[in-house]
């Protein structure tokens, strides 16, 4: 058996960010999830969080919004809204963001959209956690 497995990170509109790894590392709305080369197949959804994917002692962190893990035939394809690599992301565009959310969050105005907003912030917190990482 084969102690790596190929991931795929597919958004829209961009070229896939590909990896040979033994363990990508999730999460979902119960919480973390690893999976590792060999896994049954599963399709799962995730939360915007920071997604790790391991190879030895090299370990790589990339946000990656709400999508869905599809693992087959040893082989990891993610398809999730956005993704970035923590170098790519701008931190000054994640707290205006977050800024932004949370201050949404505050008003008390029935034309703001409450579930946006909040999704809005779980990007941002989840980006500027990414760069955080390697800090």
């Amino acid at each position: 058996m084969s102690k790596t497995f190929k991931i795929t990170i597919v958004t829209s509109g961009k070229e896939p960010i590909e990896f040979e790894g033994e363990a990508l590392i999730t999460s979902t709305k119960d919480g973390k999830v690893e999976f590792k080369s060999n896994h049954a197949p599963i399709i799962t959804s995730t939360v915007p969080t920071t997604t790790t994917i391991v190879n030895g002692s090299t370990r790589e962190e990339v946000f990656t919004s709400s999508g869905i893990v599809y693992i087959k035939n040893n082989e990891i394809k993610f398809c999730c809204d956005a993704a970035e690599r923590s170098a790519d992301i701008d931190r000054e565009r994640a707290l205006k963001s977050k800024e932004r959310a949370e201050k949404r969050l505050k008003e008390n105005n029935n034309n703001i959209d409450i579930e946006r907003a909040k999704r809005a912030l779980a990007r941002a917190n989840a980006r500027i956690s990414t760069i955080s990482i390697n800090d």
